[in-house]
């Protein structure tokens, strides 16, 4: 029998260690969360036991989660320029990034609250989610929509730690918040008593505020506080202006990716809402959940990717980085494939998962799901590179082009196919030429900086 040789692991370079362990690590702790968000839909759907208000859920909570794009980027600029100097131990320089991080965000989260709480009181919410009085109060909709937001806005601020583990090349700890979040809901849903409608979406804001910001909060203090790494603790005496505009100029062409990227992938729910109903919005989150379950998995895998590029650009190994993306480009692939297998199988595990609750699976828009999952994984590799390299063109001009498209050609295909999935099908149709564009462009810059 042949023996097994572990010196091998030592034969494997530092940045490929890296990514194997962040990656390992994501699937595993992304494994058991697959796992326990099987059970929420079930959940949700008990505690709420009406379609409609459930659908109601899952809108407000999309369309206030785009409040998350309003950092201008700050997380997503520490995250690279914090990569670098990591990578070169300049710990007084990253202390300096991470307290001025914190200091425009918290300048960010503050007016934002100010001007929500200013116009809050004038906006008639039944209207804006197109929801009946009758089945949830004015009062109570307006209770629970300021409740998220307040707990979204305070995610915005501690999300900062967030970038400051994908910067460290610890990514899977990210996982593990996720996980937390995930398992928090579940059992707060579980436990919380149920009660009519306008109670219930009071109570549904509270738990999930509660779940979102104490794992956030207690990683916080855990990092700057406790662990090895408070050394890079953020102070307001290392507040730099000029480190302020740096993460802030390369963050705002994060800021506008985001934005437009939201835009196209993010406000499905919102449109189903608007065009078709938000009881709509149920089935379309029972088909969502399981086909981006693997996508999902995928991209949080490859997560790390983007910070070890920056640092690997940061060295200059771009033979490495050139074999980084052949092999994505196989999982990537691997990938699609479990997307359409799971096809063949979807009515069978709708079934299990969901006992009296199964929707009858239309296996046209399951083949449109499966699409809509493996442009997220190939767009998540695509990204994941040129992110890491800070280039952000291909994704500023066809992601701005489908934000604004994604309107026009919604309301066009819902007419046209008759149902909601007219809405999906645009988010195909404009992501479809973003994963043709990138991946040209990246190939022209390896061949370029490599001089092949």
């Amino acid at each position: 029998m042949k023996k097994i040789n572990f010196k091998k692991w030592d034969d494997i370079s530092e940045n490929n260690k890296i990514v194997l362990k962040n990656v390992m690590g994501a699937f595993l702790v992304k494994g058991l969360g697959v796992i326990v968000s099987l059970f929420t839909m079930p959940a949700y759907i008990r505690f709420f036991n009406n379609d409609i208000v459930l659908g109601l859920w899952f809108t407000v909570l999309s369309v206030l989660h785009w409040i998350l794009n309003f950092d201008f980027g700050i997380g997503n600029g520490l995250r690279n320029h914090l990569s670098e100097e990591l990578a070169k131990n300049n710990i007084l320089k990253a202390k300096k990034y991470i307290s001025s991080a914190y200091v425009s965000i918290g300048i960010v989260c503050a007016l934002v609250i100010i001007v929500f709480t200013g116009i809050f009181h004038f906006i008639d919410w039944n209207k804006v989610f197109n929801i009946e009085e009758h089945l949830v109060s004015k009062t109570a909709l307006a209770v629970s929509v300021f409740i998220v937001f307040i707990g979204i806005a305070i995610q915005l601020f501690l999300k900062i730690i967030s970038s400051v583990f994908y910067a460290m090349q610890k990514s899977s700890m990210n996982n593990l918040l996720s996980l937390v979040t995930t398992v928090t809901t579940l059992s707060l849903v579980f436990l919380w008593p149920q009660k009519n409608n306008d109670i219930n979406m009071i109570s549904m804001a509270i738990i999930h505020t509660l779940a979102v910001i104490l794992p956030l909060l207690c990683a916080t203090v855990f990092v700057f506080g406790f662990s090895k790494t408070k050394n890079i603790r953020p102070k307001l005496k290392y507040f730099s202006k000029e480190c302020a505009k740096k993460v802030l100029s390369l963050g705002g062409m994060f800021f506008f990716v985001q934005i437009a990227y939201m835009l196209i992938m993010n406000t499905n729910e919102y449109y189903i809402t608007l065009f078709s109903g938000s009881e709509n919005v149920v089935e379309y989150q029972i088909y969502y959940k399981l086909f981006t379950l693997g996508s999902m998995v995928f991209t949080l895998a490859i997560t790390p990717i983007w910070s070890i590029v920056t640092k690997a650009a940061a060295q200059g190994d771009l033979d490495w980085l050139k074999k980084l993306y052949k092999r994505m480009l196989k999982f990537g692939i691997l990938g699609v494939g479990c997307e359409f297998l799971i096809i063949p199988f979807l009515q069978f595990g709708i079934n299990v998962w969901l006992k009296e609750e199964a929707i009858t699976v239309n296996y046209y828009y399951a083949f449109t799901f499966a699409l809509v999952g493996s442009l997220m994984i190939f767009s998540g590799i695509f990204s994941s590179i040129t992110n890491g390299l800070g280039k952000l063109k291909i994704q500023t001009i066809f992601f701005a082009l489908g934000a604004i498209v994604k309107i026009p050609l919604s309301i066009f295909l819902v007419e046209l196919t008759g149902g909601w999935i007219g809405v999906l099908i645009a988010s195909v149709i404009v992501m479809s030429f973003y994963c043709i564009a990138e991946p040209i462009w990246i190939n022209k810059y390896i061949k370029k900086e490599m001089k092949i």
